[in-house]
């Protein structure tokens, strides 16, 4: 398999690859966003607090029954014969239906002591679509591997459509969260079905017992498989407090609580494009080259990231009120204050530290992030409810970014001062916030919802030029700030 590999990365064009990827997680991403505006619309205020519940639950399963193995694929199978490629592969299928299986007989045995999904039934259908598609996992990967990523990207989006259908035919039909559970079952069970054809057709022949292969993903994947679970769990342990103290106002948090993909995605992206620059200069041991990469790529997100946040926080009323009845206005402020952790999400600061080969350092800011997070979103849920836990939520994360730049402070041997562009991500905090406060007094004497909308939409256009203009007078002084960042790090 290694040898059609290389064969059919040297016949396709990068952008086209990275395309088709780019294609079938825009589709995956867009389908969850569709789904969870339908499912309040349509949805009555009790059934979206069970279904919000357990997709939660589901989310998790998923992520943290993984295991991180469908990673190890690409790591691993350049360095293996067919054989023992066709071994790691029905070994990660089997490791994972294992997986699958106990993740399901969790998700039963919390619900026969909690009841917190309402009825057995729907616990029943979320442990069996959790079991069939954890083996799943692994079609991407593979097809990535056989340099078959047109394949990758159709499973992919071919598996959003279908969840999509499975979640929305109940809906609209009126049957409610047991319907909708029945139909996230079956779209597992199809989805299971259509991985065991299409996987005996890509994986087929023997396959051989290579010693020490079983340890030696597992060791792989341990460290990013615990980042992941920590991930996932922050992202819903606030969630699950909710549940626990307030269990009626699960769906109006779930939507308060909504993490818009773009703000996500867009730093995800530029760590991937400077990955491989970092790891070939930490490698021959330019850190200040290293620095000066990441640094750049930090202003050029802060530009760009900062201003969609602030743009987000200032439409939200009015998305709100366009997307979704008036019972979920009191989403409106968590929602807005939720939406300022994508302050500081402006970097992959994740891909440094792999770069430098320090990726436990990623498992320890991971529990910090998830140990902060569920004490000051406890605490803030006691004191101010439903706000004081999105407050918490965005304290946690200001903790956890500080942990983090001192990590890459030592990474880089910078002073604290010198390892952000702090000067470009204030700046574009600054005239971010100041547009805003202007979108708001401009359009709040309008009775149009529309109208203010388009308002608010025409001043953040305007400072989007604004932006443009620090950009270009941030690159006039790039130079000296690049040599100044070298002559520190030298130092």
């Amino acid at each position: 398999m290694s040898v059609a590999v290389a064969q059919v990365e040297n016949a396709v064009p990068l952008w086209r690859r990275i395309g088709w990827l780019t294609l079938g997680e825009g589709v995956a991403r867009t389908g969850q966003v569709l789904s969870a505006i339908l499912l309040v619309r349509f949805l009555a205020p009790s059934a979206w607090n069970v279904i919000a519940l357990g997709l939660s639950v589901y989310l998790v399963a998923v992520t943290i029954g993984s295991l991180n193995l469908e990673h190890s694929i690409l790591f691993f199978l350049p360095q293996l014969s067919q054989h023992q490629t066709n071994r790691l592969l029905h070994q990660t299928v089997n490791l994972l239906r294992l997986s699958g299986a106990i993740c399901g007989a969790v998700i039963v045995l919390v619900q026969a002591s909690t009841e917190v999904l309402g009825t057995m039934g729907i616990a029943l259908c979320l442990a069996c679509a959790v079991a069939c598609e954890l083996p799943t996992v692994v079609m991407t990967p593979i097809f990535i591997a056989r340099g078959e990523e047109r394949h990758a990207s159709m499973w992919g989006s071919g598996h959003a459509l279908v969840q999509f259908l499975a979640l929305m035919i109940p809906t609209l039909c009126g049957f409610g969260a047991r319907g909708i559970a029945y139909g996230l079952a079956a779209s597992g069970f199809l989805r299971l079905a259509t991985f065991t054809v299409v996987f005996r057709r890509c994986v087929n022949g023997e396959h051989v017992h290579t010693p020490g292969l079983l340890k030696r993903q597992i060791y792989f994947c341990a460290p990013l498989g615990v980042a992941l679970a920590a991930g996932v769990l922050t992202r819903s342990i606030d969630k699950w407090l909710v549940a626990w103290h307030e269990p009626m106002k699960v769906g109006i948090y779930s939507i308060a609580a909504f993490e818009v993909p773009i703000l996500a995605v867009l730093p995800y992206a530029g760590g991937a494009a400077i990955a491989v620059s970092m790891v070939t200069m930490f490698h021959n041991n330019q850190v200040s080259g290293a620095h000066s990469v990441w640094w750049n790529q930090a202003r050029m997100m802060s530009l760009v990231v900062v201003p969609l946040t602030v743009g987000l926080v200032v439409i939200a009323p009015e998305l709100f009120e366009i997307l979704f009845s008036r019972s979920y206005r009191t989403s409106v402020v968590p929602f807005q204050i939720f939406t300022l952790i994508g302050l500081h999400r402006v970097t992959e600061y994740g891909a440094v530290l792999r770069a430098a080969g320090r990726s436990v350092e990623i498992v320890y800011s991971s529990l910090i992030l998830l140990g902060s997070n569920l004490v000051f979103g406890y605490i803030g849920l006691q004191m101010h409810g439903l706000v004081g836990l999105t407050m918490g939520s965005v304290l946690a994360f200001s903790v956890a970014w500080v942990w983090i730049l001192s990590r890459l402070k030592k990474v880089f041997d910078v002073s604290m001062r010198h390892v952000f562009p702090w000067s470009a991500w204030t700046s574009s905090v600054a005239i971010s916030c100041v547009t805003a406060a202007v979108a708001f007094y401009l359009s709040k004497g309008s009775d149009s919802t529309g109208l203010r909308l388009i308002i608010k939409l025409m001043v953040m256009g305007g400072m989007a030029a604004s932006v443009g203009l620090i950009n270009q007078r941030d690159r006039k002084t790039l130079p000296m700030q690049r040599n100044l960042l070298e002559g520190n790090s030298h130092a």
